[in-house]
Formats: structure tokens, C-alpha cells, sequence
């Protein structure tokens, strides 16, 4: 085994004139086989929550791990709730890099990642104890690197203030890490890049995610964000086995280090034209190109692909002159593919294979495929054609840039009953042609209907919220005029959750889009049934449909319904239905600084509608538990109990009322018959009952339709605030009947609302309005995660705070809270596990949080 005893390397390097020194420490120093970093050459290490946390062992090798050098490293092979240790080493004379005087430094390490995590970095001891500890020390605090074996091998930059950044490193075992920092870049707010070598070897990789990121830092504020108060390195390992080696810092004269700019180069065909090959460097000085491997050749910026597959390999180069440093290398890959060598897998879902077509008098049926192609961020498919009866008919996608929908239909006119066979022809990318076929049948011979669906092959549990299922219903046009949808909620062998839960079906249509068909909130713990009308839905429920359960259940064996749909054989009043979901999300109800958080929508309808009208289902959740720790209270108890009443404005007109709340004004008798249960079954809600299907209103929007299009604003209850929201000004803690202002009980409405259009024209289904409903437009990021002590949130949102829940995976409320910006959370208390983390702002959003 190769051994170095050397206890620090010093190099100093002439370049351009000037001087550049590397300080390398490469633990080679360090006693053998000791089970202490801690004291040893000036390096202080400390336990992050568990204080039985061991230090790091020093070692050539700990079991099958060994440094990339072979020399002497630190190892961290030890895990458990609340493990790992920090080690800082501060700034001495045989270690004397200085960031008091900025410049350019690199600082670099080897590191072999922990499953919980592995970081590096430089920054402020704030007390002066000697450690830099993240998170868990106030006031200390630096930028670091970090790589973990969780979030799919998660490699992240985060920066003084708090901001973490995803990188698209995903490397396993040992890697070269560099940070490259310019304190004089964004005016003294300072830049960093980061560089990975896989392997500890090879060329570096610049991160292009994290590549001259303004790090924010005040010069002069004395504090963490202030660069000229770093003193100290540090590394820190997270419950596994992991390892360190060869931290490096280097310093470089100011004001002559450039970088390359350069973007990712998407995959290629074989077939391709050559390619203009494009970087620019921050000098302004000309960037070269050169072939590294793979299928292609380069004349100055000019690729050209030699017409075989693989994966190309180039450099991006800038060698530098008298007054910049050379660039660090930009190497880039891209893969070339052969489009022939890939075929589409197609689904004729409407018509099926072997099923009939109701019809009692000849009319249009929808026909619908479903085509989708690997290497899709390549390859497409350029178009769909169908063959029946001598007719060939063109599919058209309602979403062409978007590959992962796949959904093509059109309308075909049959000339006669009996049986026809289609034909459908696929051409993708590069002329690949690709055709499949069916047999099916055209019949005004049937009767009414009872088709199932979900038979307890759906399972929802507390660790599976959601699952989804293809199942096969008979395609018609004309022939039915109604469907009811009988829903019976059936338990894991009988053990239900004893909560009311929310839970119900989303169905996908002929465009591709997914659309709550409707939502069921669970009893406490027993099985009951329910039904609804689902007629308004004809266009969907047609056909190789898919299905998806969703239930959020907490304890119990899980749910596995059964889904039966019974169309009744009659003319319905118009041959066509067709639906477009405007809105799907959970709103706050009464936020002060976020009142009506539903959006306008501005809908046009087809110009061939000849009635339409506006379906919403509400439902209200949350109220005021009041309990320990917390005892969070939101005004009126809502908005689960709370008797509201929103309305639907018509182009800024007030036209409906929606009174949330049971006509009878109880939830017994169950309006499902579902009773007896336990708890608090027998309240009425805000739009449901435990065990029922939440209600649905209905309101016209016929007169609305001579004008062409429609803006549609759903209003809440404009008399109701929270008084104990966060976001309330004159919310104050333990007034007022809010006992905590900053962890309340917020309440939530849960909105779905749709446009039915109707119509005798099958062109009813030929450029409608695709109104896509609204996106949060906020995030918040948590680190780490996982985490055994301190978590860091944040958020971009602005319209006020943002209220925090977290449960664990009973459904137990383990804290709540409301924050803006940024707040810390201590969940060291908390026991090991994942919890569910919803994060209400305009609307709601969940994460998973791992505590370990």
C-alpha cells in the first residue's frame, strides 16, 4: 500500500507574472488507527445532535474503503438517530489561507458520499468556539457543498444566507469537489462556481447550475454573510460510511480569473446537419473546441456527426493571456441516436380491441390513441392517421409540445352497423412509420348497463396516497342519458381508518389532461357507498380509460374500492359533452393578505356550443384543534364548520350563491346513509359529510355564451377573515381568543370547478379552449433533508406568510407553524421516520420531510 508521510504540501506557483500558492493538507500527518480527529492537529470536531455521535476514525483504509491515493484519510462509518460529527480546522500558520483580503481561491476536497450526507465548506465561527457548526450554532455559517445518497444521490450548493441550490451531479463513491470563489464578482457580493471530478480523477466538470452564483455577501457587516471574517474549513459526515481526503486551498491574484459559459447540447440524430458548437468566457477572450471522444469531428467551432451512435465528449477551452488565468475546462456530452432504431408503443383506446359501439341512430364516435416514443426530448411523433371504412382520418393532439401527454383523436362518421376494422398508421421522427390494428363494432343493440371498474384492485395506504389503473368501458354516442357513478369505499380487510379522510377518482380525457371526477371524504372507520351523477362526462367515460385513486389515510390497512358506472339507455339531451377543468387546488380561506387566492379565469367557448354551464364541488377542511402543543384557532372554527356562503361572478356580475353547508343543516341523517359511525360524524360540514361524496352545484352559463367567451371569478365568502391568521396585523398571541398567532389552524377550501359544453355538432370537440388550471406560484426548499435537528425553510412567497403543518405518517400533527423568508425548526424531538410536510401559501403544496 502506498503511503505519503508528508504533513502538508506548499506550492507556489509563477503565473502570468504573479503568484499563485496552493495549501494542501492531506491528513497524512495525523496518528493511524485512532478513533479521534478531535485535538489532533489543530482540527476540533463536534456531534451534530446525538452527543454518543463517535468522531471520525483516521486510516488508510476502513473495511473495503480506501482514499483515491492510497494515503492516510478520515472515515465516518457510524449512523443512528441523530448521528454525525463536524470537524473545523481554523486558519494557522502552516494552514494560512487568508479571505480577508478576497481574490480568487479555490478550495477543493475528496469526498466519498454518506447516504445521509456529506459536506464541505468555509465560513464564520461566530462564538469563537472553535467549530463551525451549520444550522446549529447561531450566528456560524459559510457556503458548503453537500452530497447525499437520499433525493436521488442529491448534490447541492448552499450559500450564506440559506439558499440551496440542486445540481445535476448524481455520482456515487469518491469524488473531487472545488468551489471556485470570486470576492471582487457582483460589485463584493462575490461569486462561486463548483466543479466535480468523478472518481477523483479526469478532467474537472464544471456544475452548470451552480456556475458564478452571486453568494450575497455584505463585506463589512462582520457576520457570516462578510467574507472577511472567515477563518475556519470544515467537513461534516451524516450517518453512514463515508470519507474525506486532500482539502485544498488555493489563492490566486484578483481580478484575472474567467470562466466558460456553456450550454448543455441536446441528443442528436445521426442524421443531423452539422452543429455550430457556442461558450464565451467572462474575459471576452475566444473559447476553442476540442473532440474528446465519440462519433463526431471538430474543425474550430464547426461538429460534425460521422452518422454512428454513442455519446460525444467535447472540451470548452480558454488558455488565457497576460492578464487573465487560464479558464477552468468546460467539458460537455450529448448522446447521437438512430430515430429508426426506436418504435412508438401505441394504445388504441377508443374503440378497444373486440368492444362495441352504442349508437341508435348513425352519428360521429370519437376515436382515440395514445403514442408515445423513447428519447422523446429527441424523437416525436409527427402524426396519427386512421383507417375505417375506406375513411382515413387524421388525430390531432391537443398538446404538441408536450411529449408526455401522447393523446391524438378525431371523429369518424361509420356508414353502416356491423364490424370494421382500423387501421392506425404512427409517424415518428426520421420517417419511421409504425402501424397497428383492431377489429370492432358498430351496434344499436344493447341495453342499459352496468360497467365496473376499480374492484379492489385499487389500493390507497398510508404510505401509498395515490395509484392508478386502465379499465375498459364501451364506447357510444346518443346512446345514454345518464351515468351514475356507484362508489363503494371497501377497507384492507376491514380495517379502515378511524378519521374522516379525504380521498376520491381523477379520470383522464380524450386530450390527455387529468380531471377530478369526483371526491369522496372517508367515515370514521367502517365501509359505506355512495353515487353520483357523472353524466356531464360522457366525452371521458369512453373507451381504455385511465383511472386514478387517491387517498389521504393515515392509519388503518388501506382503501380498495369498487367503481361501477351504470348507463341508462336513453337519448340524452345533446349527442356531445365536453369538458374543460378551470380550476383543482387547495386555497387559504380568509387570509388577510390573500383573500380571494382563485383566479379569473377568461374562458371562450367553442364557437359550436349550444349550452354550457359552470360545475364546481367545494369542500372546506381544517378547524380549530386548540390542542398542545400549539393550540392554534382560527375564527369561526373554520373552515370545516364554518356556514359560509361564496359566490360566482359572470363578467363582474354577482349571478350565483353557493352556501356551503348541508340543505338540512346536519350531517344526520347521513346523506349517504352512512351511519352509525364514531366521532364526529353527525356535524354538518362545509360541502360533505363523513362517508358521502362531496356535494356538487350546478349553475348555467347559457346566457353567457352569445358573447363568445366568459370571465369566470369564484368568490369567497367576502364576510369571513381569519382574525388568528398569521398574516393578520392585529393578530397578537394570546389575545383575542388567538392563543398563537404564528401556528394557527388555517383554514382551506378545496376547489374544483369545470365548464360543460354541450352540443349536436361533433365539431363541439375541435379547438376548444385548453385552459390549464393554476400552478402555485411560490416553492419552499427544506435543508437538510433528511435532517436529525435543525431544518432551514424557505420560501419566495410574497404575499404575506406561509403556514406550516407537519404530520407524521398516522396523520398526527407533529408542529405547526408560519414563517416568511426563512425560520429554523428544531425536530430533534421528533422520532426517526418520513412526514408529510404541507405548506399553505396562494395555494397548497406538500413535500416529504425525513427525520432520521
Amino acid at each position: 500500500m502506498k503511503k505519503t508521510f508528508s504533513f502538508l504540501t506548499f506550492m507556489i506557483v509563477a503565473l502570468c507574472a504573479t503568484a499563485q500558492v496552493d495549501y494542501l493538507y492531506d491528513f497524512n500527518s495525523l496518528t493511524e488507527g485512532t478513533q479521534n480527529l478531535n485535538g489532533q492537529d489543530n482540527w476540533v470536531t463536534h456531534y451534530q445532535t446525538a452527543s454518543t455521535s463517535q468522531d471520525f476514525d483516521v486510516a488508510y483504509v476502513n473495511g473495503e474503503m480506501m482514499t483515491p491515493d492510497e494515503t492516510m484519510g478520515v472515515f465516518y462509518p457510524y449512523g443512528g438517530p441523530g448521528v454525525g460529527r463536524t470537524a473545523t480546522r481554523k486558519a494557522s500558520s502552516n494552514f494560512n489561507f487568508n479571505f480577508q483580503n478576497g481574490g480568487i481561491i479555490d478550495l477543493e476536497m475528496d469526498i466519498n458520499r454518506l447516504w445521509w450526507g456529506a459536506y464541505y465548506g468555509v465560513g464564520y465561527d461566530a462564538d469563537g468556539d472553535g467549530n463551525v457548526l451549520v444550522g446549529m450554532t447561531d450566528g456560524d455559517g459559510g457556503v458548503f457543498v453537500k452530497t447525499s445518497g437520499t433525493n436521488d444521490n442529491a448534490t447541492t450548493l448552499t450559500l450564506p444566507d440559506g439558499t440551496s441550490i440542486l445540481m445535476s451531479y448524481t455520482g456515487d463513491g469518491w469524488t473531487r469537489y472545488k468551489m471556485s470563489f470570486d470576492f471582487s464578482a457582483f460589485n463584493g457580493a462575490g461569486s462561486v462556481t463548483v466543479f466535480v471530478k468523478p472518481n477523483c480523477e479526469g478532467e474537472w466538470i464544471q456544475m452548470a447550475e451552480a456556475t458564478e452564483v452571486n453568494m450575497g455577501l455584505t463585506p463589512g457587516s462582520g457576520d457570516k454573510l462578510d467574507y472577511q471574517v472567515w477563518d475556519a474549513v470544515f467537513f461534516h459526515a451524516q450517518g453512514g460510511v463515508g470519507g474525506f481526503d486532500n482539502l485544498l486551498v488555493r489563492q490566486m491574484p484578483e481580478g484575472n480569473m474567467q470562466f466558460i459559459t456553456m450550454n448543455d447540447i441536446p441528443k442528436q440524430l445521426i442524421t443531423n446537419a452539422p452543429l455550430t458548437l457556442n461558450a464565451t468566457a467572462t474575459s471576452g477572450l475566444p473559447v476553442t473546441f476540442t473532440l474528446v471522444s465519440g462519433p463526431a469531428t471538430i474543425n474550430g467551432n464547426t461538429l460534425t456527426l460521422t452518422g454512428e451512435t454513442g455519446v460525444v465528449n467535447i472540451k470548452a477551452s480558454q488558455a488565457g493571456d497576460d492578464e487573465w488565468l487560464p479558464a477552468p475546462d468546460v467539458f460537455k456530452s450529448f448522446e447521437v441516436i438512430d430515430p429508426l432504431a426506436y418504435t412508438p408503443e401505441i394504445t388504441i383506446r377508443r374503440p378497444y380491441e373486440g368492444s362495441k359501439v352504442y349508437m341508435p341512430e348513425l352519428k360521429p364516435v370519437m376515436l382515440v390513441v395514445s403514442a408515445y416514443i423513447e428519447h422523446s426530448d429527441a424523437l416525436s411523433i409527427e402524426s396519427v392517421t386512421c383507417s375505417v371504412d375506406g375513411q382515413n382520418i387524421s388525430l390531432m393532439t391537443f398538446y404538441p409540445d408536450d411529449p408526455s401527454n401522447g393523446y391524438f383523436s378525431g371523429m369518424w362518421l361509420p356508414s353502416a352497423y356491423g364490424s370494421f376494422d382500423m387501421d392506425v398508421t404512427v409517424n415518428s421522427t426520421g420517417g419511421n412509420v409504425t402501424t397497428v390494428s383492431n377489429t370492432f363494432e358498430v351496434s344499436n343493440d344493447y341495453q342499459t348497463m352496468d360497467v365496473v371498474t376499480m374492484h379492489g384492485d385499487l389500493v390507497c395506504t398510508p404510505s401509498v396516497q395515490s395509484i392508478i389503473g386502465e379499465y375498459a368501458i364501451p364506447s357510444h354516442t346518443g346512446a345514454f342519458n345518464s351515468i351514475i357513478a356507484y362508489y363503494e369505499h371497501n377497507c384492507v380487510n376491514g380495517n379502515c381508518d378511524t378519521y374522516d379522510r379525504v380521498g376520491g377518482v381523477n379520470v383522464r380525457n380524450y386530450r390527455g389532461e387529468w380531471m377530478e371526477l369526483f371526491r369522496y371524504i372517508s367515515p370514521f372507520g367502517v365501509e359505506c357507498d355512495d353515487a353520483v351523477d357523472v353524466s356531464d362526462y360522457t366525452s371521458v367515460l369512453q373507451g381504455l380509460v385511465e383511472f386514478e385513486f387517491w387517498f389521504v389515510t393515515w392509519n388503518g390497512s388501506g382503501y380498495c374500492p369498487t367503481l361501477t358506472f351504470n348507463f341508462q339507455k336513453g337519448a340524452p339531451d345533446y349527442l356531445f359533452a365536453d369538458v374543460t377543468e378551470i380550476w383543482n387546488a387547495t386555497y387559504p380561506f380568509g387570509d388577510y393578505a390573500n383573500q380571494q387566492p382563485v383566479p379569473v379565469v377568461h374562458y371562450t367557448f367553442n364557437p359550436n356550443a349550444q349550452d354550457a354551464l359552470l360545475k364546481v364541488t367545494t369542500t372546506g377542511h381544517n378547524w380549530s384543534s386548540n390542542t398542545s402543543p400549539n393550540y392554534t384557532v382560527n375564527t369561526g372554527n373554520a373552515a370545516e364548520f364554518y356556514e359560509a356562503t361564496h359566490n360566482v361572478l359572470i363578467d363582474g356580475v354577482q349571478r350565483y350563491t353557493q352556501h356551503l353547508w348541508p340543505l338540512s343543516g346536519s350531517c344526520t341523517p347521513n346523506p349517504a346513509g352512512c351511519q352509525p359511525q364514531a366521532g364526529t360524524w353527525t356535524y354538518p360540514r362545509a360541502g360533505w359529510c363523513p362517508g358521502s361524496i362531496g356535494m356538487v352545484w350546478d349553475w348555467s352559463l347559457s346566457d353567457a355564451l352569445q358573447n363568445g367567451a366568459v370571465d369566470l371569478f369564484y368568490q369567497f365568502d367576502p364576510t369571513y377573515l381569519d382574525l388568528c391568521h398569521p398574516n393578520h396585523p392585529n393578530c397578537v398571541s394570546g389575545q383575542n381568543g388567538c392563543p398563537n398567532c404564528q401556528a394557527p389552524d388555517n383554514p382551506i377550501l378545496i376547489v374544483a370547478g369545470k365548464v360543460i359544453s354541450y352540443s349536436n355538432d361533433n365539431n363541439l370537440f375541435v379547438g376548444n379552449n385548453t385552459y390549464q388550471p393554476q400552478t402555485a406560484s411560490f416553492d419552499v426548499t427544506m435543508y437538510p433533508n433528511p435532517a436529525s435537528s435543525l431544518v432551514t425553510f424557505n420560501t419566495n412567497f410574497t404575499d404575506g406568510k406561509v403556514s406550516v403543518q407537519i404530520l407524521d405518517m398516522t396523520g398526527r400533527e407533529v408542529r405547526k407553524f408560519a414563517f416568511a423568508n426563512s425560520t429554523v425548526i428544531d425536530v430533534s424531538g421528533l422520532p426517526q421516520g418520513t412526514y408529510v410536510v404541507n405548506v399553505l401559501g396562494d395555494m397548497m403544496i406538500t413535500k416529504k420531510l425525513i427525520v432520521k
